[in-house]
């Protein structure tokens, strides 16, 4: 069945027995959309500015989705944490292997900065494996804890500059907290993602 969707203005007047649903709540959008496509209506995605607003299906399917949202958001709340819980501790564990003389304190403050949910950081891309994102990790926990990197940032200094600067310190502090990896991967690579 292919899918029935097509893009309006917000301003384009609401069709008879549809309702709007913002933008931002994945679980209903997913669900909305699944179903009105599976009961063949037309689904209406609404931008403004040619920036995406929400989605208008049907009313009725809207009313179920919203229902089923709340019935099962303590049980989805639930495997989220179990989910954010098994991520923290992944990353833990491959600190503690990577790194075994990380002290205490800065292994808990790159899983709190660098693996913390929504926060953009390396930790939570889906695109690497879990071994390079601790690496990134550590490396931009120590960068930006350790080392003059932002201040030389803030006075001026590009950014590859910076990084040449703080490089050799960054490499000590890896031994020293047990890495036996060569980083030079790292440092001759200028399109990382772990700031």
């Amino acid at each position: 069945m292919p899918r029935r969707e097509i893009t309006v203005h917000s301003k384009t007047p609401m069709p008879e027995g549809y309702a709007f649903l913002r933008k931002g709540i994945p679980y209903k959008t997913l669900h909305c959309r699944r179903l009105t496509h599976e009961a063949g209506k037309q689904l209406y995605v609404v931008e403004d500015n040619k920036k995406i607003l929400g989605i208008r299906v049907p009313k009725s399917i809207f009313f179920n989705v919203q229902s089923a949202a709340k019935e099962t958001l303590p049980s989805r709340r639930l495997a989220t944490e179990k989910r954010d819980t098994a991520v923290i501790r992944g990353a833990a564990a491959e600190l503690s292997k990577q790194f075994p003389a990380i002290p205490e304190g800065e292994r808990e403050a790159v899983l709190t900065h660098g693996f913390r949910k929504y926060s953009g950081r390396v930790g939570r891309t889906a695109q690497i494996p879990l071994s390079r994102k601790a690496q990134l990790a550590v490396i931009a926990h120590i960068r930006h804890q350790h080392t003059k990197y932002d201040q030389l940032l803030e006075d001026g200094m590009d950014r590859d500059a910076a990084r040449r600067i703080v490089q050799s310190k960054i490499q000590n502090m890896l031994r020293d907290w047990g890495s036996k990896e060569d980083f030079s991967w790292y440092f001759h690579n200028e399109d990382d993602s772990s700031e």
